[in-house]
């Protein structure tokens, strides 16, 4: 199962801050986001979905639509009010990503652009259908499609315009409609060289053992 490290009870400015690190590890502080923003857009589109993000964990239902807004008119993404995503998101091309609300993400996740994450009937009730949950470094990218109750492993990595239908292991890279696993990764994050976990060694194969003949 995987790991899902919660956004937990970390204010609005340790979420941006832990943000901020996935494109320029240690900085901190608003002039930096500020800064950084400038040339990186999707910094500042994350700014929107944690303002949201906060509000709602704290009731303030209608600000987080309103937020909702914001990101739609400013980034062509739709971040519905009521998912819950882990520190340390990096979402370097904003547009067109929709992020239902009942999503569930771990920490240092990325998602390249385009992406959908949400339920797989929308004439279903969602509490029936269910959100996809995505563990602590996993990679998403360009217009990957996430439905249904699927649980993607951590450092799993899924290909560009896949569709995932069914759970995918940790370290698993996947591909294709529907997604299927081609191979493995390490445990790195995008923009670090640091190692952080390796896949689990496999199993020797066993020899084939021939047929003796009948005496």
């Amino acid at each position: 199962m995987a790991i899902v490290t919660s956004s937990g009870d970390l204010g609005f400015s340790e979420l941006v801050f832990s943000d901020l690190g996935r494109y320029r590890p240690g900085e901190r502080g608003w002039l930096r986001v500020v800064l950084r923003g400038l040339s990186n857009p999707g910094l500042f589109a994350c700014v929107v979905l944690r303002a949201q993000q906060v509000g709602f964990r704290k009731g303030k239902v209608k600000r987080a639509f309103l937020w909702r807004s914001v990101g739609m008119y400013l980034f062509s993404a739709d971040f519905v009010p009521g998912m819950d995503i882990g520190p340390g998101f990096y979402l370097p091309h904003p547009s067109g990503t929709v992020i239902g609300n009942g999503l569930r993400m771990g920490a240092n996740v990325t998602f390249g652009g385009a992406v959908t994450a949400g339920v797989k009937q929308p004439d279903v009730q969602s509490e029936e259908d269910g959100y996809p949950v995505v563990g602590d470094g996993a990679i998403i990218l360009a217009n990957a499609v996430l439905v249904g109750p699927v649980e993607i492993g951590n450092y799993a990595q899924v290909g560009a315009n896949s569709v995932v239908l069914s759970d995918v292991a940790d370290f698993a890279c996947v591909f294709g409609v529907p997604a299927r696993k081609v191979a493995e990764r390490r445990g790195i994050i995008p923009g670090s060289l640091e190692v952080l976990a390796e896949p689990p060694p496999k199993a020797p194969k066993t020899p084939k053992t021939e047929a003796q003949p009948e005496a």
